[in-house]
């Protein structure tokens, strides 16, 4: 079975490098890397040629003119022009261990109605930034292994970033691209797969994250979440959910509100609280995650 790791490239010749490098260093060689630069201004384009001219299995792809199309459009292209059954995502300033991909395959395996396979990260930052994750990742690690449902998703994407995430290619070109934030389009894609599809989730740490002050992610507006959260309820869940569950998801969502946070911070965020370990009682929400540990 072969995999096609996708890598969209922007402005990261300093780290694509270690990126592309740790894809070539995997213990199975069954692979190819489509790396889409998306009209990079540094020398990333160079820097990944030189790895092209290594290894045929590594493919550079651009947009015409060497436009810069966004992160959206350039995922879909490279998706476009991958061979491979399986999508395996590699962000340009992340790691992948040795063992991500046998990993995986080992799990395809063992469990073949899977159809996206995700695992834990180890964060790669400031030892503040890596103190908060640890607390972040082992609540969002217990929740995952005992008690998952959909209301995790209005609080947060319990897959933290595409670099650990492994999906059948036919599905992933299914789902809808549309989300409010182009920053929080794995969390939009992956809300969708979490609703409907089988998913299996490693607990072993397979990627290293890297998170430094120029990540994608720190350019969000955090005014939008609350929309772009509605956003999801609406799309995704709203018509699926029994009608007690549907109501306290709108009573978060109201609570939520940055104007009503600001007038009652300390009861709304404990109502939002109560709400949300109330919802996670409701097996009518509650889809199914294959845990896999060793």
């Amino acid at each position: 079975m072969k995999v096609s790791f996708i890598c969209a490239s922007y402005n990261y010749a300093n780290y694509i490098a270690q990126t592309i490098e740790s894809v070539m260093a995997q213990d199975n060689p069954n692979w190819e890397l489509i790396v889409f630069d998306d009209g990079s201004k540094d020398n990333s384009i160079e820097v990944i040629n030189s790895y092209v001219q290594k290894d045929q299995r590594v493919k550079l792809f651009t947009h015409e003119n060497n436009q810069n199309k966004g992160l959206i459009n350039t995922i879909k292209a490279a998706c476009n022009a991958a061979s491979g059954d399986w999508l395996a995502f590699i962000e340009s300033d992340d790691i992948l261990k040795p063992n991500y991909l046998s990993k995986k395959l080992d799990t395809v395996n063992k469990y073949p109605n899977a159809e996206l396979i995700f695992s834990g990260v180890e964060i790669l930052s400031s030892k503040t930034v890596q103190d908060n994750y640890i607390g972040i990742f082992k609540r969002r690690n217990n929740l995952i292994k005992n008690n998952f449902n959909i209301a995790m998703l209005i609080q947060e994407n319990p897959i933290p970033t595409f670099s650990c995430v492994m999906i059948k290619k036919d599905l992933f070109n299914s789902l809808d691209f549309s989300s409010p934030l182009a920053q929080n389009i794995d969390w939009w894609l992956w809300a969708q797969v979490l609703s409907n599809h089988n998913v299996a989730y490693i607990d072993e740490n397979l990627s290293i994250w890297r998170r430094h002050e120029n990540s994608y992610i720190t350019s969000i507006d955090h005014a939008k979440m609350n929309n772009f959260i509605r956003s999801i309820f609406k799309f995704i869940f709203k018509s699926k959910v029994p009608i007690l569950p549907r109501v306290l998801l709108e009573l978060h969502l109201f609570l939520s509100m940055q104007q009503i946070d600001k007038l009652f911070r300390t009861p709304a965020r404990f109502i939002c609280k109560c709400i949300r370990d109330s919802l996670y009682n409701f097996n009518e929400i509650k889809p199914k995650i294959i845990y896999c540990e060793d």
